[in-house]
């Protein structure tokens, strides 16, 4: 274990002995040893000791808040890992626009070839027309990116491509999880209300590695700056969302894992329940642990995690080289 989730409301996360300690209500005490744990997320009504924030940070361990439902709150991290000149270097290149626009052009590269490929695998065993047109309309859109010269352009081809990438994975999905369009904050159905989730966690990983290798998660080169929102993250989570989230989510629904069963429905929004909640952390982190050999580029075996840190050493370099083509998109065979 290096990622401790706790969930049951009311509940104290306290520290005593290099353990971490979750008294729950109406359940035994449970340890957890320091020496396993690298991020904590706590979601809704989940108090914390003053003792326990301490050995948080001291020990570089990341703690997020999430709501009940898993909606992004905040984090309490360490300040130890900032890296001033990496930082200065990564905002200088955030203002160099052709540098921004050719990163800009290989996350959304990542991004939509890995929607396509989602879309071959499961079309291997539908075998179905419709589906077989919109994968050969997204490899046009692809073959148009490498000559747009504005970064407009290149998130109108980006949204174009989402909206044929969601019709087709909504057309394939039981009927009960079939919906019209990506909705978010709040999602209105089902399987966006997975993905969401899904989204979440995975933005949250991804902040954790960017602060650990001491960039800003703030300072990015596709998505805009604005308040509040960790752009970095956003550019690097865009080659992950069909690989590891959609797949996951398609998963569990197709092997009954999650059931129509497991979501709660509110006057504007549909969220999982708290135990379908548990099932997906559960699964992600199977799916982020797991060794994996079909990553294009990367010759041999390493997890999500380890392929998320990789991807962002690559940014890096490409930052320290003045060299985008060091760059490779994470990208699935």
């Amino acid at each position: 274990m290096n990622h401790l989730y706790i969930q049951k409301q009311g509940s104290t996360l306290g520290f005593q002995k290099n353990r971490f300690v979750i008294n729950a209500p109406q359940e035994n005490e449970t340890y957890v040893p320091l020496e396993n744990i690298q991020n904590i997320t706590l979601f809704g009504n989940i108090q914390v000791t003053a003792h326990c924030i301490h050995n948080i940070l001291s020990h570089e361990i990341n703690l997020t808040f999430l709501s009940k439902n898993g909606e992004y709150i905040g984090r309490l991290e360490s300040s130890k890992n900032i890296n001033i000149n990496k930082q200065r270097l990564q905002f200088q290149k955030s203002e160099d626009q052709k540098f921004k626009l050719e990163m800009s052009k290989k996350f959304i590269q990542g991004k939509i070839q890995n929607q396509k490929t989602v879309l071959q695998r499961l079309n291997r065993k539908l075998t179905n027309d419709k589906l077989a047109k919109t994968i050969k309309d997204i490899q046009l859109i692809i073959k148009k990116i490498d000559n747009v010269q504005e970064t407009d352009k290149l998130m109108g081809l980006e949204g174009y491509t989402a909206k044929l990438y969601y019709k087709a994975i909504s057309d394939i999905l039981p009927q009960e999880y079939k919906f019209d369009k990506r909705t978010k904050r709040p999602p209105k159905d089902p399987f966006n209300a997975m993905i969401s989730f899904g989204y979440t966690l995975l933005h949250n990983q991804i902040y954790s590695i960017i602060s650990a290798k001491g960039l800003n998660p703030y300072v990015a080169f596709l998505h805009s700056d604005r308040q509040n929102h960790p752009a970095l993250c956003s550019d690097i989570i865009e080659e992950f969302r069909a690989a590891l989230i959609d797949t996951l989510s398609i998963h569990l629904i197709n092997n009954q894992k999650i059931t129509i069963d497991d979501f709660e429905y509110t006057k504007n929004a549909v969220y999982l329940k708290k135990d379908a909640n548990k099932k997906f952390i559960e699964e992600l982190e199977k799916r982020l642990n797991q060794e994996v050999s079909y990553i294009a580029d990367i010759p041999y075996k390493m997890n999500f995690k380890q392929i998320i840190e990789h991807q962002i050493n690559l940014i890096i370099k490409s930052m320290n080289y003045n060299d985008t083509t060091l760059y490779k998109p994470m990208t699935i065979r």
